[in-house]
């Protein structure tokens, strides 16, 4: 495989835009990695200290467009609550709730993760249920028991605050096929596959896929709409927020984020949507591997089962210096899940497609906000059981 030089690759037009980001993550974000916890924390007892210890790193946890749907009810020093905000959710892009209840999921993986060096993991016992779109309420999601455990962690919970998703340009070369030999073992063991293609024409392919499907996904009035809920296009709305999709991490002005979702017939065609596209593109540069995942995908527990190997796998990738890029709006959209599908032909043995990403190394991206621990946790009585 030729090598390609990382600064070629991102070029001169790309150096403003990552030379800002460098910048302006040292003041806010990087203040947020520090353990927040420390002073916040005295308000709270023994119990809601435990947990608080692990939700520092699970908060971190990826969720779709960053919207951070989790909270947190200590019951005591071995039972919580995880439930979930119905104003953190996505009814429009996630109408079955697969893809949040994922990222739920991986919330529970890593406070299992956050545990297992004090000699704890964390237990869930789960609702079974898709998400309640008409609920008022934090609804329960999950009940949580802290157990002892006398096994070696499997990941440095350190990983948590490492893993990232890179928007930066790569560094121009493949993969090797021993880290993504892992994740396919990962894969196996968790009932899914992962198969992924360093062939440049099929790279390119998906790579034009992926700005192909956002682009038609915002010329949706719904899909825009519930999306622009989540941008952040200012550093005082990202950091007052601490969710959503920050014009700095997504690679774009703020300005242009905010004039693309506001005025979208002036900025979604022409001559200004190409500009859009050739900034997306950039970001795209020294791609040099793809993956996709393919698994049960039908109820709430194959979702559940799946965020957890997400994950795991995640943490894999940061473990070997590995960003990943997820592809979510192709496995959304349902046209571009039809070429997607077309054209890496998956076997139909292992289950539907998804999840697509690209995969490499970059330079370190800026890091988005996240909520503070004191968001996440509640304090009011026990939530009563919903049903169905």
């Amino acid at each position: 495989m030729q090598r390609r030089h990382f600064v070629r690759n991102v070029g001169l037009a790309s150096l403003t835009p990552l030379v800002a980001a460098c910048s302006r993550t040292l003041a806010g974000p990087m203040a947020a990695l520090r353990p927040e916890n420390a002073a916040a924390v005295t308000q709270y007892g023994d119990a809601e200290r435990v947990w608080n210890n692990a939700i520092a790193y699970a908060r971190w946890a990826p969720s779709p467009h960053n919207i951070q749907p989790w909270r947190l009810r200590v019951l005591s020093e071995t039972t919580a609550e995880l439930l979930y905000d119905p104003a953190r959710l996505l009814p429009v892009t996630d109408p079955t709730s697969a893809f949040t209840i994922m990222g739920l999921a991986m919330f529970v993986e890593y406070l299992s993760i956050a545990m297992q060096p004090t000699g704890f993991v964390v237990r869930a016992e789960y609702v079974m249920q898709r998400l309640d779109y008409s609920a008022t309420e934090l609804t329960r999601f999950a009940t949580l028991t802290r157990e002892p455990s006398a096994n070696a962690p499997v990941f440095d919970r350190e990983l948590i605050m490492a893993r990232q998703t890179s928007r930066l340009p790569y560094d121009g070369y493949a993969v090797d096929d021993a880290a993504l030999g892992e994740l396919a073992q990962l894969s196996v063991a968790a009932g899914h596959a992962f198969h992924w293609s360093s062939d440049d024409a099929t790279v390119a392919w998906m790579l034009e896929l992926n700005r192909f499907t956002l682009f038609r996904d915002l010329d949706d009035a719904p899909t825009r709409g519930e999306l622009r809920q989540w941008i952040r296009s200012t550093p005082d709305e990202a950091f007052v927020k601490k969710d959503g999709l920050w014009s700095h991490c997504l690679r774009f002005p703020g300005w242009l984020l905010k004039a693309f979702f506001d005025e979208h017939e002036k900025w979604g065609r022409g001559w200004r949507a190409k500009i859009c596209g050739r900034m997306l593109v950039q970001g795209m540069n020294g791609t040099r591997t793809v993956g996709w995942w393919s698994g049960p995908l039908a109820t709430p527990a194959d979702w559940i089962r799946a965020g957890s190997l997400l994950g795991r796998s995640w943490l894999a990738l940061s473990q070997r210096g590995i960003n990943m890029h997820p592809f979510g709006s192709v496995i959304t959209n349902p046209e571009a899940y039809a070429k997607l599908c077309e054209k890496l032909k998956p076997d139909t043995t292992d289950g539907p497609l998804w999840l697509a990403v690209r995969l490499g190394r970059s330079a370190a991206p800026p890091r988005s906000y996240r909520l503070n621990a004191q968001n996440i946790l509640v304090t009011n009585e026990p939530t009563p059981e919903r049903t169905s």
